[in-house]
């Protein structure tokens, strides 16, 4: 575009045409040169005229290159407005969005928070509570300790009175079966002592009722069934008097196994 200006500069300063300086001999001059002149004036105005007319062309033509390349960058800086228009729109968005999640994160965050509190204020206080059933139950355990060492000792003393007075019963009662058995010794003795008597009386009884068979008269039957009469009822006697013993020796042997 500058290089058709300059162009057009110089073709225009060629065609202007010069200054004719009159003198006394062209005041002279006849009508041809004029004609002449007139001549060469409208050339060059045609000249002028048509350098005139490129040039306007040519100004044209720069001016609808020009046209275009505005429009060109018209075009390019408005797709770059309208994307800069949906990036900011993108970005107002996700600050939008960012900020709404921001704001809902530290509402929830605080919710949370007065939560926490909440609960850490209760747990301050059951721990309070605990401590202080701590320190009462502590009270608690000494006085029951206390309690449960006199009940202890109190029961050792009564368990060591029971068990010397339980030494003192089995001892007792060991002098009694050793009285007993030496009473049981004797009354075996005696007992023995008793059956041979009675096999001697019953040899003589033998003997007796030999002599009534072969022919007693009738006193000695009577003397006969006297003695045996009495030898029964000794007999009996000397029985019972044995099972009072056995029985008087298995409850003592009963009270020892429960000793």
């Amino acid at each position: 575009m500058h290089n058709t200006e300059l162009l057009l500069t110089q073709k225009s300063n060629s065609a202007q045409p010069k200054a004719v300086h009159p003198d006394s001999d062209q005041q002279q001059a006849e009508p041809e040169s004029l004609l002449l002149q007139i001549e060469a004036l409208q050339s060059q105005m045609k000249e002028q005229a048509e350098l005139s007319r490129e040039r306007t062309e040519a100004l044209l033509e720069d001016r609808r290159v020009r046209m275009e390349e505005m429009q060109t960058v018209i075009e390019r800086d408005r797709s770059k407005i309208h994307s800069l228009n949906e990036k900011l729109h993108r970005t107002q968005q996700m600050l939008y969005d960012s900020t709404k999640d921001y704001l809902e994160l530290k509402y929830e965050g605080r919710s949370q928070e007065r939560v926490w509190m909440a609960e850490k204020d209760r747990l301050l206080q059951e721990l309070d509570r605990c401590k202080e059933q701590l320190d009462v139950s502590k009270d608690d355990v000494l006085v029951i300790s206390d309690h449960a060492l006199e009940e202890r000792q109190t029961q050792n003393l009564e368990i060591e009175d029971k068990t010397e007075k339980l030494a003192k019963r089995l001892h007792l009662m060991n002098q009694r079966y050793e009285a007993m058995e030496k009473r049981r010794n004797l009354e075996i003795e005696g007992f023995k002592n008793d059956t041979r008597i009675l096999r001697n009386q019953l040899k003589d009884v033998e003997k007796q009722l030999y002599k009534v068979t072969v022919g007693v008269g009738e006193d000695g039957d009577m003397f006969m069934l006297h003695n045996i009469h009495q030898t029964a009822k000794r007999s009996k006697k000397m029985q019972s008097e044995l099972h009072q013993l056995k029985a008087l020796i298995y409850g003592v042997e009963t009270d020892l196994r429960n000793l």
